[in-house]
């Protein structure tokens, strides 16, 4: 019911993601920690990293099945189910997401770079020991601007098309992805199948997320026109559509040359960029993006039980 997504939303928001060792999420590490010792002694990488990821969404897949069967004995007054309400709020990430990024900005604006790298790090892949502030800015930006699809459109995209076990099944291939998917000597070849099959599930909730992105801008030209003119020019055919939305929004330019693992990847730049124009207030950019995030974190929820009720979905599972 959009009773357990409420609920399960608003705990999130209250709460943010407990850190403790049965969270679902953290056994799919530990799962694939063992599964890549497993895999990777195979010859051929491209194979070791396809079984991995046929492996670990056969396991996730039924484990989630199981419970899908199990929790109609959980439920609550006003159908609340309280297996479906923790699951769903181990799912998103919210709070945490703007924790994190919250933490850049109080460090940029007491004048501790070092500190603000070493806080950007948490939520970035890319090196950070060589950014300057204006790099750190960039980083915080574009992660923010990737986890309103990564860690809440697509969660709720799919549980909404196959309940729990899609939605996990989706979190179990983006979490591979993190792990996996760099183009470095290690896992080029062995982190290609979940990279590739990330991408596939990725492509329709980040083309969802930019109409609410640009409800929730207000309809703002700049947001329409950065994201049509340079969505596109990220490597990734998903996450550059967020950036560029995001980009057109604050009047920073995204993207550009980053080093992931002492190996420098080139990337265009996406948007105007206006950072420079005065360095002092920069770090401001943070927040403004945090409130963008969050209005449009709201306007997704709204839209997706909008479509449920009319289309006469059941949010149930």
């Amino acid at each position: 019911m959009v009773i357990n997504v409420l609920i399960a939303f608003f705990l999130d928001m209250l709460i943010g993601d407990p850190v403790f060792s049965l969270h679902p999420v953290r056994l799919i590490g530990s799962m694939l920690t063992e599964y890549e010792k497993l895999f990777y002694r195979m010859k051929h990488k491209v194979l070791g990293g396809a079984l991995l990821v046929a492996f670990a969404l056969a396991a996730v897949f039924s484990v989630m099945l199981g419970l899908n069967y199990a929790k109609k004995w959980a439920y609550l007054p006003f159908s609340i189910n309280i297996v479906s309400v923790l699951l769903l709020f181990f799912l998103f990430c919210n709070r945490d997401m703007a924790k994190e990024a919250k933490s850049v900005y109080e460090r940029l604006s007491a004048g501790d770079l070092e500190g603000a790298r070493e806080a950007v790090s948490r939520i970035v892949g890319r090196d950070t020991a060589a950014l300057d502030t204006g790099g750190v800015i960039r980083a915080t930006v574009e992660s923010v601007a990737e986890n309103v699809v990564d860690g809440f459109t697509a969660p709720l995209f799919y549980f909404m098309l196959g309940g729990l076990p899609a939605a996990y099944a989706y979190k179990t291939l983006n979490t591979i992805d993190s792990r996996f998917g760099y183009r470095n000597e290690r896992y080029e070849k062995f982190g290609k199948a979940g990279a590739r099959l990330d991408d596939i599930l990725n492509f329709v909730p980040a083309r969802i997320n930019a109409v609410f992105l640009y409800c929730a801008s207000g309809f703002r030209k700049e947001v329409f026109r950065c994201m049509r003119k340079d969505g596109q020019k990220n490597p990734s055919p998903n996450s550059g559509l967020a950036e560029a939305g995001f980009s057109g929004m604050l009047g920073i330019a995204l993207g550009g040359p980053s080093t992931y693992g002492g190996v420098l990847k080139k990337k265009p730049r996406i948007g105007i960029d206006r950072l420079e124009e005065n360095m002092r207030e920069a770090p401001a950019l943070i927040l403004k993006a945090l409130f963008f995030y969050w209005r449009v974190v709201f306007t997704t929820l709204i839209g997706f039980l909008t479509a449920a009720y009319f289309l006469g979905l059941p949010l149930m599972f």
